[in-house]
């Protein structure tokens, strides 16, 4: 039998260690089994209904099972089994000094985890389009329809990832549910304020005019979605350091507040344009977002107490 192939190293050395783990864990296992029963029962459930509807309309309005279990396993269980994501650097076995000792920084220990759990909710995914075809086949869906909520599923199921991946840096646990129920709030509140034309004209528009409304409402939520991942890492990287001085204070706080006004920003930005303008403010929130605790390289004397 031929030996199997190691992980490249540009992958990074956190991604390969949390893939190895996450592939085995419980976390992954239980949900990954679980889905696939439910799933086989939506698809039986729903395959009985359209063989007592010759005209395919049957499924339809019973509600769509496959797609809510497709939602529920992939945009939300996947991501909330990363709610403890970074307790085993910051918890009883504190090992973040020994990581930053290493040839590790911060974002390489965030970014590796969230890569790892984004591509392990992508598997459960892929694990789950088999009965979404055989759904679609048995008559009374859109195409369009599949394709957006796969899409809007996708951007969910990574926005969700880092915003609890950022909130596994604090040890209470109600503390990282509300954390995490401020950060979706937040998303959904900026998502509407930033495409909400977009989504109008989308909803007034017939065949190909809906096209161009429709791709920029999905691009300006694919941008707010990697806004909030971006928060959440920042989150989660700022919790994780070395000491404590007044000179390079913890940016949790800073963090926290833009979370809580971007749904106003974007609101603002989008009210007084023709809903160009959310673009301009979602983009630069990510810039800002991006500069936040950039960590040594500065010039200056502070260099000195940054983290790594």
């Amino acid at each position: 039998m031929a030996g199997c192939t190691p992980l490249p190293d540009v992958i990074g050395p956190v991604f390969a260690k949390e893939l190895r783990q996450g592939l085995r864990a419980h976390r992954f296992v239980l949900p990954f089994v679980a889905a696939q029963l439910f799933a086989l029962m939506a698809i039986g459930s729903e395959l009985a209904i359209s063989s007592a509807f010759h005209d395919g309309s049957g499924p339809g309005s019973f509600g769509g099972l496959v797609v809510t279990v497709v939602v529920v396993a992939v945009g939300l269980v996947m991501p909330m089994t990363h709610i403890g994501a970074l307790r085993p650097e910051l918890g009883d076995g504190r090992n973040i000094e020994l990581l930053l000792m290493s040839n590790l920084d911060r974002w390489q220990i965030v970014w590796g985890k969230w890569l790892v759990g984004f591509v392990l909710a992508m598997l459960m995914l892929v694990s789950l389009l088999p009965y979404l075809l055989a759904r679609y086949f048995a008559g009374g869906v859109e195409l369009m329809d599949y394709l957006l909520t796969l899409i809007g599923v996708v951007l969910g199921s990574g926005l969700l990832t880092g915003i609890a991946v950022g909130a596994s840096g604090f040890g209470n646990l109600l503390g990282r549910f509300f954390l995490i129920g401020v950060g979706l709030f937040s998303a959904w509140g900026s998502v509407m304020a930033a495409g909400w034309r977009f989504f109008e004209k989308t909803a007034s528009a017939t065949g190909g005019a809906a096209f161009w409304p429709g791709l920029a409402s999905v691009a300006v939520s694919a941008l707010v979605a990697a806004l909030y991942v971006v928060y959440g890492l920042q989150l989660g990287r700022a919790r994780l350091r070395l000491f404590e001085n007044p000179i390079d204070p913890p940016a949790s706080g800073l963090i926290i507040a833009l979370i809580i006004f971007t749904p106003i920003v974007t609101g603002i930005a989008t009210a007084v344009t023709v809903g160009w303008g959310a673009w301009v403010a979602v983009a630069g929130l990510l810039g800002l977002a991006l500069s936040i605790d950039r960590g040594p390289g500065r010039s200056g004397a502070r260099a000195v107490y940054l983290q790594p």
